[in-house]
């Protein structure tokens, strides 16, 4: 019997990424991809001064999905790269610089590849089994039996099975196992400065918390929406950490008052062109009352010494 309250583990991951970002480099192994001050002589030696060390999984409640759902070209990887950090799963290579032989940490677009198309196929198992959808998992199973597949591989994933569900999950457990196994370590931390240690469960690396967040989900039958301002993916539970209301459309306050912003910018855009109340709050979806208060609240500021003396009637007013 599983023990939930016993075994409900804490997890402790914090990663770092290149302040300047990242560069794609000719190797002869292929392209690599590493910090662009990577090639600096002092780089081994002064971490603090080119990385900046951030918490993506408190950040981003659905990161895994961000990855699942990126192109495996040099642009995107590039761009998840500068935003998030590298996966942490290359090596160090010796390269020349400017300064001689150096040893750069990097990794090759060959090893991106295969962990975002691993992510893809265990994310599409898994939505075809949350969504019970069939014909999702016919087709997924068809995919799976294709001659690619190795005939161990194919018998591992329960092929034979009449419920195509359990050829889907076993798909979803073999990737995630292997992965998990390798990338997250689980230890005895301090608890704070108190004397006390408490087990929690520790990504060694980027990608290691990317499938630990999706393991997470699964296991918890996580729910996921788009953000309205920015289109990340964000948890929706009732987890007060990392989840969010079920009438939630942003993942953040930053989204939240981005997109407020925004509206009353496109009210002002939108009134310039001479078009009344009513037909922006058509346009933009809302009431035609709450685009006047938009408007109206847009005023020249009032003239610092009518401000003074409004405040001194108010004053004598009032007996101060």
């Amino acid at each position: 019997m599983r023990n939930e309250k016993s075994f409900a583990l804490p997890v402790e991951f914090t990663w770092k990424r290149a302040t300047a970002g990242y560069q794609w480099l000719d190797t002869d192994h292929g392209r690599l991809l590493c910090a662009i001050e990577a090639l600096q002589p002092d780089w081994q030696n002064s971490f603090e001064r080119y990385e900046t060390t951030y918490q993506p999984l408190e950040e981003r409640t659905g990161l895994f999905r961000e990855f699942a759902a990126l192109e495996p070209s040099e642009q995107q990887v590039l761009s998840f790269a500068n935003r998030f950090g590298l996966l942490g799963a290359g090596s160090d290579r010796e390269l020349d610089s400017s300064y001689g032989r150096v040893s750069v940490y990097g990794e090759l677009l060959e090893l991106w590849k295969e962990e975002i198309e691993a992510f893809k196929l265990a994310l599409e198992a898994w939505d075809a089994v949350a969504a019970g959808s069939r014909q999702a998992l016919a087709k997924l199973k068809a995919k799976l039996a294709a001659p690619q597949f190795p005939l161990a591989v194919q018998r591992a994933l329960h092929l034979d099975d009449e419920d195509p569900a359990r050829a889907a999950l076993s798909l979803v457990q073999r990737l995630a196992d292997v992965r998990l196994r390798e990338h997250v370590e689980t230890r005895l931390r301090f608890r704070g400065n108190f004397p006390r240690l408490n087990v929690s469960l520790v990504p060694t690396t980027l990608l290691g918390a990317l499938w630990l967040q999706f393991a997470a989900a699964v296991d918890g039958l996580k729910r996921f929406q788009q953000c309205a301002q920015c289109g990340a993916p964000f948890e929706v539970s009732r987890d007060p950490k990392t989840g969010k209301r079920r009438d939630a459309r942003f993942c953040s306050a930053r989204c939240r008052v981005g997109h407020y912003r925004e509206r009353i910018e496109q009210a002002r855009r939108l009134e310039s062109t001479w078009m009344t109340a009513q037909r922006i709050a058509d346009e933009l979806g809302t009431r035609a009352v709450t685009v006047r208060g938009w408007l109206t609240a847009v005023q020249k500021p009032v003239p610092i010494a009518r401000r003074k003396g409004t405040l001194q009637k108010k004053s004598r007013r009032h007996g101060r």
